[in-house]
């Protein structure tokens, strides 16, 4: 079985460590589980390449569901390995940062684009 100070005891040295999935005292014990469930998805997954493919994402957003509501219903146990949460945690943090290259590449190109049309 979790347990949740466990779980805020990792988050805290995931958060000191990569400015990632921060929590304090006020935050319900449920945002916890919400988002070490939501780590646990990606494992084995890998984020990047999941978030190509329109099937694996709506895997993903409905097996993260159903995983949800059996934590909360105590009939699911997340699994807290602290080297898979290490894992997990850098595999999303370079999807938010492929995304935002992306972005930021687009808006250049949009830009540049307006600037030889004006």
């Amino acid at each position: 079985m979790y347990s949740i100070d466990e779980m805020k005891y990792i988050a805290a040295e995931v958060c000191s460590k990569y400015e990632t999935l921060c929590f304090d005292e006020k935050d319900p014990d449920e945002l916890v589980l919400f988002s070490f469930t939501w780590i646990e998805n990606f494992y084995y997954v890998d984020p990047v390449d999941c978030a190509r493919d329109l099937d694996c994402i709506e895997t993903i957003f409905n097996m993260h569901s159903i995983v949800t509501r059996l934590v909360l219903e105590n009939k699911y146990s997340v699994n807290i390995d602290k080297d898979l949460i290490e894992y997990a945690v850098k595999s999303l943090l370079a999807l938010g940062e492929l995304t935002r290259s992306e972005y930021q590449f687009r808006d250049c190109v949009v830009k540049n684009i307006q600037e030889l049309t004006i």
